[in-house]
């Protein structure tokens, strides 16, 4: 190992992508993660999709009205708390600023290039290595409440075959068809579309894989190791202080998602990253003798519900709170009401208080766009700020970064993506 590694800060779903990323290009690696494992942060219980399909960013109309009705309202799937309001003035203005229709879908298609080339990249590698994460290929559906919504979905997602992206618009019979468990909701469901491409897994075992694939080829990844300080000399990077000891660094990767902003204090750098808490309740379903095998995607009430293995994750709500580690028990309370309006045959067997909950900071831009590159510091590069696609979105943003750290030509146009549109 040489004595001057690349340091990567973070040992999430970008962290690690980024080391795999690296180690295959000849390059020594040492990972750094404050906690006591791999993933043990916003990547550990996610919503466990990978879904180019659902790549576009927040800025959509629909998505400010959704955001804007929930302020103050604890059981809105789209929170925004009032005393949060300040510190988002000016992060709010570039998320309105990225709303235009021509903005949105520009920034649409840059997102689903990436997250197309990301999971190409994640089957390859599960493939070369035989990794195990519950991962699915029937692909994921979304169904629609409402005739109106379902509509405009339809006409909508004709653009994403220009794309490059498969789908197929199904009725209400066909959706049942489909996933036979939503027969108790079908009066609900005005229809679905049907992304065959898309897969599911969950993230937390994906990355403890990927853990044990960079460590078998040399990669060094230190838990429980957390960093305090970059040093800098003369507008470079100079070392790292950990709570252990200072290391010698010429090249410092940044993946520390909602916390990035925290090693950049004493620099004039500070990217416009917003944390966006999300929750999730995984359920057993051991005890029942048939499963669904569909991952459902509900527009009207922003829930992903994704079975993994012998158990169902429900997964939605975006709070706009800040660093509250508060679990507010309405946005509990929201979870299992989703599940009873899609399953209600499943919530009345399962033992909904024996459900794992969880909850992580979502990295927000104002644009949907994760930061990827070099920064005006010589030495020191990011890979962060990826929202609610951060597993869509790792093994190619790893690979992106990979590239321009060795002056190599990406695969697609990094430019969108580039940290310096942050300044």
């Amino acid at each position: 190992m040489k004595e001057n590694p690349i340091i990567i800060i973070g040992g999430g779903l970008q962290g690690l992508a980024t080391a795999n990323a690296l180690i295959d290009r000849g390059e020594e690696v040492l990972v750094l993660e404050k906690s006591s494992g791999v993933a043990t942060q916003t990547s550990f219980a996610n919503a466990g999709m990978l879904t180019p399909s659902q790549a576009a960013p927040w800025n959509s109309m629909a998505d400010i009205v959704n955001i804007l009705s929930g302020i103050g309202k604890k059981d809105s799937p789209m929170l925004l708390k009032l005393n949060q309001l300040p510190s988002l003035f000016f992060w709010g203005l570039r998320f309105l600023l990225n709303s235009s229709k021509s903005k949105y879908r520009s920034n649409t298609e840059n997102l689903c290039k990436l997250a197309q080339h990301s999971l190409e990249l994640t089957k390859q590698i599960r493939e070369k290595y035989g990794f195990n994460y519950d991962h699915s290929s029937v692909g994921t559906m979304k169904i629609f409440r409402d005739e109106s919504s379902f509509n405009k979905a339809s006409k909508e997602v004709e653009r994403l075959s220009d794309l490059g992206l498969t789908f197929k618009v199904l009725t209400n019979q066909e959706v049942v068809e489909q996933e036979p468990f939503l027969s108790d909701a079908s009066k609900k469901i005005s229809g679905g579309i049907i992304f065959p491409d898309d897969e599911t897994g969950d993230a937390y075992k994906f990355c403890k894989e990927l853990e044990t694939a960079i460590r078998e080829k040399g990669g060094r990844i230190h838990v429980n190791t957390e960093v305090k300080r970059i040093h800098f000399n003369n507008g470079a990077v100079n070392s790292v202080v950990t709570d252990r000891v200072e290391i010698k660094a010429s090249r410092v990767v940044l993946t520390s998602g909602s916390w990035t902003n925290n090693l950049l204090k004493n620099t004039r750098l500070n990217l416009p990253i917003k944390p966006v808490k999300g929750y999730s309740l995984t359920l057993d379903t051991s005890i029942l003798n048939d499963t669904p095998k569909m991952p459902i995607i509900d527009e009207s009430i922003h829930t992903a519900f994704t079975p993994l293995g012998y158990s169902l994750r429900v997964a939605g709500t975006a709070e706009f709170a800040g660093f509250n580690e508060d679990i507010h028990q309405k946005r509990i309370d929201y979870l299992y009401k989703t599940l009873e309006s899609v399953y209600p045959s499943i919530s009345a067997k399962l033992d909904l208080d024996e459900g794992a909950l969880w909850y992580g900071f979502r990295p927000m831009s104002p644009d949907g766009m994760p930061y990827i590159g070099p920064t005006k510091i010589s030495g020191l590069f990011v890979n962060t700020g990826h929202g609610h696609s951060g597993w869509t979105l790792a093994m190619g943003s790893g690979d992106v970064l990979a590239d321009l750290m060795l002056k190599k030509q990406p695969n697609i146009d990094v430019k969108p993506f580039l940290a310096s549109r942050a300044v």
